[in-house]
């Protein structure tokens, strides 16, 4: 699947890496150190922070098979002026850009005092942001952005459930495999439900949340990112992760006041054509169906990195959501 060994993910890092010093310094940039902070390194990402005198400069590789970002916030940030990190140089042949440092996370912000009014700001203009590309979807499949929307969904989740070398890899037995494709026309006639709201679908952050969004010191601008994984689908898919984490993270409720004050936000700007009682119900169906877009999102990272490493760092993962799914199926009754 194209994933690259331990060793030549090292030699490209350190390519990488001098391509950044060099790339800034060539710009005009007084770089502190040759080389940078590692921030992060993972299967599917690497994140180094340069400092310089102009503040930090962070440079991000994926693998090639997702290397979608740096286009992406170019066209967000020039076309939809949304409030993305600005890149300064971009190395498609490296897979790798540079791009400014926007703030510190709103997860640290909301840890020291957890502000709903901060944490709705954030929703509202990531999902004015979904509103506002709705037309223009086609501009992101001309980049090579996944196409998952809903009518799609049925046949991608059958495709994936063939995969049977995957699915048992990660925990699932033969049983479980065969009960899931039993599920495929469950999926279909859920994704015809949802199709019925008058909800245009859109671009996607399968991990939208408070820590993928930034907070500037003086806490008026918020910067949303890690887009490079975006898909085109339906909008609510971002936002159940997004409650979903903020349960985790803040253990909130579905009874607390606030989760419900937040819940409100996610539905805010979707209300021009259906009332909070319809999106409510819509609310519910896609809740079903986020088990199976994050399947894709997670199988479309074991096709990016390779299944053996994928699988060895979260081993279980792919498995556990699927059975959340079935259990879902057999205990819920269908909207």
């Amino acid at each position: 699947m194209g994933s690259k060994t331990p060793s030549e993910n090292e030699n490209l890092n350190k390519e990488i890496i001098a391509w950044g010093y060099d790339t800034l310094l060539s710009t005009g940039y007084t770089v502190k150190n040759k080389i940078p902070e590692f921030v992060l390194s993972t299967h599917w990402s690497f994140v180094a922070r340069y400092e310089t005198t102009d503040g930090y400069i962070y440079l991000k590789h994926t693998p090639e098979q997702i290397a979608l970002e740096a286009s992406i916030l170019k066209l967000l940030h020039d076309q939809f002026n949304a409030s993305v990190p600005k890149v300064i140089a971009h190395n498609p042949k490296l897979c790798g850009f540079l791009m400014k440092d926007a703030g510190r996370s709103l997860r640290e912000r909301l840890k020291l005092h957890f502000d709903t009014d901060l944490l709705c700001k954030a929703i509202d203009q990531f999902t004015s942001l979904q509103v506002d590309v709705a037309d223009h979807i086609d501009v992101f499949f001309d980049m090579g952005v996944p196409d998952w929307r809903i009518d799609k969904l049925p046949d991608l989740f059958e495709q994936f459930l063939l995969e049977e070398d995957i699915l048992l890899l990660d925990g699932l037995s033969d049983e479980e495999i065969s009960k899931l494709k039993t599920l495929v026309p469950t999926v279909a006639t859920l994704c015809n439900k949802l199709s019925d709201y008058s909800i245009k679908q859109t671009i996607v952050q399968p991990d939208f949340n408070d820590n993928n969004n930034l907070i500037s010191e003086d806490l008026q601008k918020i910067t949303i990112i890690d887009l490079g994984e975006i898909s085109v689908s339906h909008p609510f898919f971002s936002l159940l992760n997004c409650m979903w984490v903020i349960k985790k993270h803040h253990g909130l409720t579905d009874k607390d006041d606030r989760y419900q004050q937040i819940m409100d936000a996610c539905l805010k700007n979707f209300k021009n054509k259906e009332s909070k009682k319809q999106l409510k119900k819509a609310w519910e169906i896609a809740k079903i169906l986020w088990f199976v877009y994050e399947v894709m999102g997670q199988y479309r990272l074991i096709r990016a990195c390779g299944k053996e490493r994928i699988i060895s760092f979260q081993h279980g993962k792919l498995s556990n959501t699927l059975r959340e799914f079935m259990a879902r199926c057999d205990t819920t009754d269908m909207p």
